[in-house]
């Protein structure tokens, strides 16, 4: 029975090839390709195929991402990576900026590999002055893993939810090693995802019972502030500059150009997380701001080229990158201490670096099961 099913499968495929020879190179490529894509996915093989590809090419989504590591667990694996990276563990290049569409979007792309590392990654994001289709958001990303003994690509992560999560658990890590032991009142400014994850990573560190919401439209500070309370049962409403008087933790989450307060409204004591600026020509904080604060960096060479907030005070006043008290990692490993005493302002500047993408996609493939 097999010899004679070979047999007429044989006689099948025969007068196909005729058929395709009598038809010639074009029009037989064309029929071909009709034939696949209406009669292949009528086969049991497609579904052997798929699972094949899965298995040997993950695209691991963003839900499956924040199933995988939950928020404490992030906060703990930038600890680690921070510590390795201020004992050189990995090689970072400067990150490529390129600005499309007018200026309208800002296309990044960051490598980062860990010295003797299985992988290594490459990000790319765009940010967006204004929200893509479907209203997918200022922020799109993918992250491709890579197989350091060959170069093979062999996997792709939701760059999105691997950026807010990695940025969220960073300034939970600054927050942690910097922020007053007591504090109980932050402040958000921005009302995006990574807003959101700063709020999440500031509760996992600290006794949070209140959040002041800043953005520019009303409504979607109302909405922000719901989803707040929802979620983490913190009290959330709309603030008022005044109120920043009553806050212990600050985080920035915006594309501002221009400075969001002025110093004169902190609280003595407060601790700053400034995140959304990642140009020269950004700026959520005051030169003020960041001339009376102790200034904690990702890292040096970064903030030299990218942090607005920083350069920009630099050209303005007589403060330089030499006040740069520590970049957080020395902090993280335990070579330096954080905070001095209660009274002292404290500023955490990220730009955002792409080891931090590559430890939390290594994390992540641990407990990858397919």
């Amino acid at each position: 029975m097999k010899n004679l099913k070979y047999f007429f499968q044989f006689i099948i495929i025969y007068i196909f090839f005729l058929f395709c020879k009598i038809l010639g190179y074009k029009r037989s490529s064309d029929f071909g390709s009709f034939i696949g894509k209406f009669f292949g996915p009528l086969f049991r093989s497609k579904k052997i195929i798929t699972k094949n590809l899965k298995l040997a090419y993950p695209k691991i989504s963003n839900n499956e991402i924040k199933a995988l590591v939950p928020m404490e667990d992030a906060i703990e694996c930038m600890k680690n990576a921070f510590s390795d990276f201020d004992s050189g563990d990995f090689i970072v290049p400067d990150r490529i900026s390129t600005e499309i569409d007018g200026g309208n979007s800002t296309v990044l792309v960051m490598p980062a590999y860990r010295n003797g590392g299985k992988y290594f990654t490459i990000k790319t994001v765009t940010v967006s002055k204004s929200s893509g289709k479907n209203n997918s958001g200022l922020i799109s990303a993918c992250v491709n893993i890579f197989d350091s003994s060959n170069g093979d690509m062999i996997a792709t992560l939701g760059g999105d939810t691997i950026t807010s999560l990695r940025t969220g658990a960073a300034t939970g890590l600054a927050t942690r090693l910097l922020a007053k032991k007591d504090s109980k009142i932050g402040a958000i400014f921005g009302t995006g995802v990574q807003a959101k994850t700063q709020v999440e990573a500031m509760a996992k560190v600290r006794q949070i019972k209140k959040v002041y919401v800043y953005g520019r439209e009303t409504e979607s500070m109302e909405k922000f502030s719901r989803h707040i309370s929802d979620d983490y049962g913190i009290e959330a409403i709309s603030g008022n500059l005044e109120d920043l008087s009553k806050v212990d933790i600050i985080c920035t989450a915006t594309p501002s150009a221009d400075a969001l307060f002025k110093n004169h409204y902190l609280k003595p004591g407060v601790h700053i997380n400034a995140i959304g600026s990642f140009r020269p020509s950004m700026r959520e904080i005051p030169n003020e701001t960041v001339i009376n604060a102790k200034v904690v960096v990702d890292s040096f060479m970064a903030s030299k080229k990218e942090a607005g907030d920083l350069l920009m005070t630099e050209k303005e006043s007589s403060w330089t990158f030499d006040n740069i008290y520590s970049e957080i990692g020395a902090i993280a490993s335990g070579r330096i201490s954080g905070r001095s005493n209660d009274i002292e302002m404290t500023l955490f500047k990220s730009v955002g670096l792409g080891f931090q993408d590559l430890a939390i996609s290594e994390l992540v493939l641990d407990r990858y099961d397919g």
